[in-house]
């Protein structure tokens, strides 16, 4: 669950991705999913994480690269959402 205004933002910018790129899939169901709520709740869409790097939504058919894929890592650790991996070369300094 995200809280305040300048989280939700800060995650927005972190889910950036790079929409030129083909999307693929990895046949995973993926890493941790986020729900996008709209006024009153209303589910807007859901985005799957991918631990590799690729944001998937199904309107894309698959999944894209995320630009900013170790900062995302890093916010998630630091939240305790995912645990850091050992070979985590993308994480830098926590």
């Amino acid at each position: 669950m995200v809280g305040g205004f300048g989280e939700i933002a800060e995650l927005a910018g972190l889910l950036e991705v790079d929409l030129s790129a083909s999307p693929f899939d990895c046949m995973c169901w993926g890493d941790v999913s986020f729900t996008v709520r709209g006024e009153l709740g209303t589910v807007l869409g859901e985005l799957t994480h991918h631990s590799g790097g690729g944001l998937d939504w199904p309107p894309w058919g698959g999944q894209v690269p995320l630009l900013r894929l170790g900062e995302l890592t890093q916010w998630l650790v630091v939240r305790g959402v995912v645990e850091p991996r050992l070979d985590a070369d993308l994480l830098g300094p926590i």
